[in-house]
């Protein structure tokens, strides 16, 4: 949850994107190979929780070994009266050329 929360501050603050690693056992040279490979999106969630589920499933299924939430809007309320969640972020994969050059 600590590695949720600073994701999302670091949406509101300038420093360097590090992403949220969701493949354990990566190697150092594995890890300093990560590169962004592409951006995905999710328009549906009503929480935190379920914005970081819909990334963890959505890069998973990319292959990608990380992600980092990029943009995040509140639309109106649906049909119960719940804020909507709409998102953006980039998936991060390994450089397999540095990796295992």
């Amino acid at each position: 949850m600590k590695k949720l929360i600073n994701d999302v501050i670091s949406i509101f603050t300038h420093q360097e994107a590090k992403p949220v690693l969701i493949r354990a056992g990566l190697s150092h040279r594995e890890i300093a190979s990560i590169q962004p490979s592409g951006v995905t999106s999710v328009s549906w969630v009503t929480s935190m929780e379920e914005l970081n589920d819909a990334f963890v499933k959505k890069a998973l299924a990319a292959g990608a070994v990380g992600y980092h939430i990029t943009d995040i809007e509140s639309h109106e309320p649906g049909n119960d009266g719940q804020h909507v969640l709409a998102a953006t972020a980039t998936l991060y994969h390994i450089n397999d050329k540095v990796a295992y050059g």
